[in-house]
């Protein structure tokens, strides 16, 4: 359960991570000069969506195609056909479609500029998929919140059970109800908090091992996220095994002495 809660807050982070590294990306006619590079970088550089720029000159462009299809073009063809180009990474809530048109006509109307392109199916994606991906990842948590909280309850009757002569006994020679309960609430509470801290545990060496495997995860920054979810799951732990504890016990101090058998 913490688990799937765990990734359910972590989804929006991992998507936006994603998002603002897909690029916005204008290429220059030939005919802009060098200082009017330099102001549209200064004008880029002051709008509320901009995350981070990067200039590349049509030099450093043609080595980075050579060196990715490892064969230098420049040799027969005799001229640089590569632009240089400004590539924009947005701040992840600008990351949509609409805007992203708006960046593009906007800067598609200088005369220096060639086009702007940007991926429009892959933005699209993965806002749908975002959305498709935390309905779920909710719909799990609560079935296995469900289930956890039927299993701990379950768990607690049978012992509960297995003590009904004693609770009865304590009964008959006068003990209050609240006398009764409180050692058997006390007993569960601290097996809850031990479970607790065995389910913390498992979880943070499993988000250790995802950080560790997976390249810029970042699974851990969020130090306020991983404190608020493991409080959660010791706070659920303690709630849960009082509550279930006290309705157990209550219906068997309910019961008359032949309805224990």
């Amino acid at each position: 359960m913490g688990a799937f809660f765990f990734f359910f807050f972590n989804a929006k982070k991992i998507s936006n991570d994603f998002k603002e590294k897909i690029p916005v990306t204008i290429y220059l006619k030939d005919i802009a000069k060098q200082i009017e590079i330099v102001q549209l970088q200064k004008k880029i550089n002051l709008k509320d969506y901009t995350k981070s720029i990067n200039y590349i000159s049509k030099d450093k462009g043609a080595e980075i195609l050579i060196e990715e299809i490892e064969e230098n073009f420049l040799e027969f063809l005799g001229t640089n056909p590569i632009l240089n180009s400004i590539d924009i990474y947005l701040k992840s809530d600008f990351v949509k479609s609409d805007v992203l048109d708006k960046i593009s006509k906007e800067f598609s109307e200088i005369n220096y500029v060639d086009e702007v392109r940007y991926d429009a199916p892959l933005v699209s994606l993965i806002n749908e998929n975002l959305k498709k991906i935390k309905f779920w990842v909710l719909v799990f948590a609560s079935f296995f919140l469900l289930i956890s909280i039927l299993i701990i309850n379950s768990s607690i009757r049978l012992s509960i059970y297995s003590n009904r002569m004693i609770i009865k006994t304590m009964q008959l020679v006068g003990a209050t109800r609240r006398f009764i309960r409180k050692p058997f609430i006390n007993t569960h509470i601290k097996l809850g908090i031990v479970s607790s801290i065995i389910a913390i545990s498992l979880l943070s060496i499993s988000i250790y091992y995802l950080e560790s495997s997976i390249v810029g995860l970042n699974l851990m920054a969020d130090i306020k996220l991983i404190f608020t979810l493991f409080s959660c799951i010791s706070g659920f732990s303690i709630i849960i095994t009082s509550i279930c504890t006290y309705f157990a016990t209550q219906r068997f101090l309910k019961l008359k002495i032949e309805q224990l058998y």
